[in-house]
């Protein structure tokens, strides 16, 4: 169940920001046309103008309104990746540990910080960081990095800022950044050394094309029961992602968009990611995992009726 919606403003100017902005969304019938117009706007205003968006429980997160990602959430109360948070509650209670991998400015920090004892953010772009540091770095029991996510920790790599939006950051790799991207270097951190042995966590992994080589820094992890929430993209017919794991003959894989429905191939998975332009979640575990059978469990309760 997705908690109620409350907004707040940083002053007068963004409020009336936010109303030219909600008649900018009537008109912007793509989502590149609706940044663009996000991003024009945000030319006439204070920079820092921002909507406050506070659901339920969770702390406040704050969101610039010449921001043409977030910006979208915000108008009309959009629920955004409803699977992911049906997982995060599934969860709560089965581990004591979150991980939010590719956190950007600490939308799933701030919204785990109420569900689990302790909650690890890694971002990797200085910029982002210190916006996930705004929202995020007062939380108990939350602990921020900014490192990229990557097969090995100490490794230094150059990160690039996509100048479109901020969550198509990535790190350099085949693809160069572009003439208008600014990049930047950045120390690498494997999930290894941020989940403590013996601890089975619940892992939010949003690397923009990273995640092979994350899952590879994961292994100990993935092997003492840690549930991994990745992102495999609708513009991949190949699910590389999710044929990297389906690989593994003792890992199991499902998608949360209705329950927890097992993806026992490449095609099942293919067939549900039918918008190129958006970013599938699914949860992938050992097959013996203590805390997916947590999860499991915890799925089972909510769809009981009341």
């Amino acid at each position: 169940m997705i908690a109620s919606h409350r907004l707040t403003f940083s002053s007068p100017s963004a409020r009336l920001q936010y109303i030219l902005l909600m008649g900018l969304f009537r008109l912007a019938v793509t989502r590149g046309l609706y940044g663009r117009f996000a991003r024009g706007l945000g030319r006439f205003f204070d920079p820092e103008n921002a909507v406050i968006l506070q659901d339920g429980e969770a702390a406040p997160y704050r969101i610039l309104l010449n921001d043409g990602y977030w910006t979208r959430f915000a108008l009309y109360f959009a629920p955004y990746e409803p699977e992911v948070d049906s997982v995060l509650r599934a969860a709560a209670g089965a581990t004591p540990l979150f991980c939010d991998l590719g956190a950007n400015m600490g939308y799933w920090t701030t919204r785990a910080a109420p569900l689990f004892e302790q909650v690890i953010a890694v971002e990797a772009s200085a910029r982002t960081f210190e916006r996930l540091q705004g929202n995020a770095a007062a939380l108990p029991g939350a602990t921020l990095h900014r490192a990229a996510i990557h097969a090995r920790s100490g490794q230094v790599l150059t990160f690039v800022n996509t100048h479109l939006s901020h969550a198509s950051a990535r790190l350099m790799g085949d693809m160069p950044a572009g003439a208008q991207d600014r990049t930047e270097t950045v120390t690498t951190l494997a999930i290894d050394d941020l989940v403590p042995p013996g601890t089975a966590a619940l892992i939010k992994l949003d690397v923009e094309g990273a995640e092979i080589d994350a899952i590879t820094g994961a292994a100990r992890a993935l092997s003492e029961g840690s549930v991994l929430i990745y992102e495999d993209h609708g513009n991949d017919p190949d699910c590389t992602v999710s044929a990297h794991l389906l690989a593994h003959p003792d890992f199991r894989l499902y998608s949360s968009q209705n329950g927890l429905i097992a993806m026992p191939d490449i095609a099942t998975i293919r067939a549900l990611k039918r918008d190129p332009f958006k970013g599938y979640n699914f949860v992938a575990a050992r097959a013996d995992s203590p805390l997916l059978a947590g999860i499991m469990q915890g799925f089972a309760k909510s769809a009981k009726p009341r």
